[in-house]
């Protein structure tokens, strides 16, 4: 009953983290939008948004359960297997309906930019939990 509560509390945090990050980045990109004079966002996109985020979602569980000595590899190991997935993802999508010539591109940079981002709030936060612990 323990580990089905536990489960439970991680299902739970996944599903707010994903409600969180579709929100924001759908504002965002609505709002970028609107100002660059685009005044609709096609309901395939949305839904390759929220599967991309989904992506990102495990991919930041990952970084927090894979617990390997070596530092880069604890970073670099969830970040390759999410970089497949998302990779895999736009490839198979590919085959249903065109991309844009920049698709893989783009959708490399943008994951790339943000995991490089969560990375380094992760280090900076490991850093100063170790310095409180050693003042302590």
């Amino acid at each position: 009953m323990k580990n089905l509560n536990l489960i439970l509390a991680e299902i739970k945090k996944s599903i707010i983290l994903f409600s969180i990050l579709y929100t924001f980045t759908t504002i965002t990109s609505s709002a970028w939008q609107l100002y660059t004079g685009q005044l609709t966002d096609t309901n395939v996109h949305l839904l390759n948004r929220a599967a991309v985020i989904f992506i990102a979602v495990a991919t930041i569980h990952l970084f927090f359960k894979v617990q390997v000595k070596n530092q880069v590899l604890r970073y670099l190991l969830p970040y390759a297997i999410s970089m497949g997935l998302v990779l895999g993802y736009t490839w198979l999508f590919g085959r249903f309906q065109p991309l844009h010539p920049d698709a893989y591109r783009d959708i490399f940079l943008n994951f790339t930019v943000i995991a490089a981002i969560v990375i380094a709030v992760m280090i900076i936060v490991e850093k100063v939990k170790q310095k409180r612990k050693e003042n302590d």
